[in-house]
C-alpha cells in the first residue's frame, strides 16, 4: 500500500505539489492524469525520493517516512521498494540489454551474477526481448528501450512500480508495443501508479484514476466513474476534451 499525507513540494517559491493526500491498495493499478504542469510527474518522482518533497508524509508497504526528517537509511528503503520506469529510459548506453537489466541485481541487491543472469533473462523473454540480450541501447528502437527499462525494473522485484508517461519519448507506431507490456504486468497483480496522457489505455487498465491540476488533486474515482461522470466540472472539461483529440 502506498499512503501519501499532505505532502508539498516547492522549486524555490513555485509551489508545485499543495498537500497531496492519497492511498493506493496493494495490487491496484492508478493512472494520474491531468494537463502539463500540473505536478503528476513531480508527484510520482517524490515518492521514491528522485525529487524530495519539501514536506509530507509517505508510506510505502509499511515504510513511513516523514520527507523533512529522512534519514538515508530510509529514503534508502524507500527507492528499493519502488521501481521506475522513466520517459527517457535511462539505459546505460555502454551496456547490452542483459547487462542493463542485471546491473540493478548485482549492484543494489548483490545477487551473484549467475543468479542475476538467469533472472534477467527470464524477464526479458517475458518483454519479447530474448533476441536482444546482447544488443546495445544504440541498436534498438524507442520502445524495445522502453521496455528494457520495463525489465529492468521489474527484476529489482519491488513492491511498487512507478511509470513517469513511459510513452512520451516514442514514435506513436510503437507506442503500442509497450502499452502491452504494462498492461501484461498489470495483470500479474503489481501495485503500480502511471503517469500517462494515454486516457483510452489508462481507462483499460486502471482501477483508480486521479485527476489533477495546479499541483492538486481534483478529483479520484474509478475509470468508470472519472470518464462517463465524473463529479468536478473541470475533470469533465478535460476528459471530454482529451478524448476528442
Amino acid at each position: 500500500m502506498i499512503q501519501l499525507e499532505k505532502l508539498h513540494k516547492y522549486f524555490g517559491q513555485h509551489h508545485v505539489l499543495k498537500g497531496i493526500d492519497l492511498t493506493v491498495q496493494q495490487g491496484k493499478v492508478v493512472a494520474i492524469l491531468g494537463p502539463s504542469g500540473s505536478g503528476k510527474s513531480t508527484l510520482l518522482r517524490s515518492i521514491n525520493f528522485l525529487e524530495p518533497a519539501t514536506s509530507g508524509i509517505i508510506e510505502v508497504q509499511g515504510k513511513r517516512v516523514d520527507v523533512e526528517a529522512a534519514s538515508k537509511a530510509e529514503i534508502q528503503a524507500l527507492r528499493i521498494s519502488t521501481g521506475m520506469v522513466f520517459q527517457q529510459y535511462n539505459l546505460f548506453k555502454n551496456l547490452t540489454v542483459l547487462q542493463n537489466v542485471m546491473i540493478g541485481l548485482t549492484d543494489v541487491k548483490k545477487v551473484n551474477p549467475k543468479e542475476a543472469r538467469e533472472t534477467s533473462i527470464s524477464i526479458l523473454e517475458k518483454v519479447g526481448l530474448q533476441d536482444r540480450l546482447h544488443h546495445y541501447p544504440s541498436h534498438l528502437s524507442g520502445g524495445q528501450q522502453q521496455r528494457v527499462g520495463i525489465a529492468r525494473a521489474l527484476a529489482l522485484k519491488p513492491e511498487v512500480l512507478l511509470f513517469d508517461e513511459p510513452t512520451s519519448s516514442l514514435d506513436p507506431e510503437l507506442v503500442n508495443e509497450v502499452l502491452m507490456v504494462i498492461q501484461q504486468v498489470a495483470k500479474e497483480g503489481n501495485t503500480m501508479l502511471i503517469v500517462t496522457h494515454e486516457l483510452q489505455f489508462a481507462r483499460e487498465i486502471a482501477d483508480q484514476i486521479v485527476f489533477m491540476e495546479d499541483g492538486r488533486i481534483v478529483e479520484t474515482g474509478t475509470a468508470e466513474q472519472i470518464f462517463t461522470n465524473p463529479v468536478q466540472e473541470r475533470t469533465r472539461q478535460f476528459v471530454s476534451k482529451a478524448l476528442r483529440l
